[in-house]
């Protein structure tokens, strides 16, 4: 993260920034490879069948406003492959050399609440209280990263006592449902977070699907807090996980 993004976040009144850590190369994403994906998506006789079998995605597609992500289009060209675009995403957009040096720097710079995402061990969340961030996301990128890793819900009650009275402990990577939001928070996480929870309702449906989502979250928070017999998040304690 540069100065002008920094700045660019300062100008919209954002209160907190994340800084990701965890992904200093891209992973061997072996779906994406095996089934074609690119950006922008090329045409071949199974992307068409596809096309014509989802005529209204394909509408929308051609029709409306072409994506894009304003923050990286003066940082990055759009790739025609995968290998291409992620390659050129980490080496254009990622200093592969960052370290905690530059981390605590951007936190510096910043000067408002400050997160690290994508911490996984109590040492690297020790640090994270060492140069004054404010909260860190226990995450594994959504298990695309390091093929094998820890889960973040394996690693979040080690971190939660180790440094849970110093800075906020955010469990971040496979809620998709109340009931793991509930466990995540009984160990000792402050929040949770998700990426494909809402990014798959926003595909589908776009602000209506984001907004049924969040709406099917609530409920399932609410309902299972009820079979749990609680009425208050401040209720929640290990005494309700049993690891097996």
């Amino acid at each position: 993260m540069n100065n002008a993004m920094i700045e660019m976040c300062r100008e919209a009144n954002f209160e907190a920034i994340a800084l990701t850590v965890d992904t200093i190369t891209g992973g061997n994403r072996e779906r994406d490879l095996w089934t074609g994906f690119t950006t922008p998506p090329k045409l071949t006789p199974k992307s068409l069948i596809s096309f014509a079998l989802h005529p209204n995605w394909s509408l929308n597609y051609l029709l409306r406003q072409p994506f894009s992500l304003p923050q990286l289009e003066q940082h990055i060209n759009k790739g025609s492959n995968v290998a291409v675009s992620v390659g050129d995403y980490l080496s254009t957009m990622l200093d592969q050399s960052m370290d905690w040096k530059d981390a605590e720097e951007i936190r510096n710079k910043w000067g408002k609440k400050f997160c690290l995402k994508g911490v996984m061990s109590v040492e690297d969340a020790k640090r994270a209280v060492d140069i004054g961030a404010d909260a860190i996301m226990v995450s594994n990128h959504g298990g695309r990263q390091l093929d094998g890793c820890i889960s973040p819900f394996e690693q979040l009650a080690e971190i939660v006592d180790t440094v849970g009275d110093k800075i906020d402990v955010i469990c971040d990577g496979g809620i998709r449902r109340g009931t793991h939001v509930l466990k995540a928070l009984s160990v000792g996480a402050k929040a949770c977070s998700g990426g494909r929870w809402y990014l798959y309702a926003l595909a589908a449906g776009g602000q209506l699907g984001v907004e049924k989502a969040i709406y099917n979250m609530k409920n399932e928070i609410e309902r299972d807090m009820k079979l749990m017999g609680i009425t208050k998040l401040s209720q929640l304690s290990r005494k309700n996980i049993k690891f097996r």
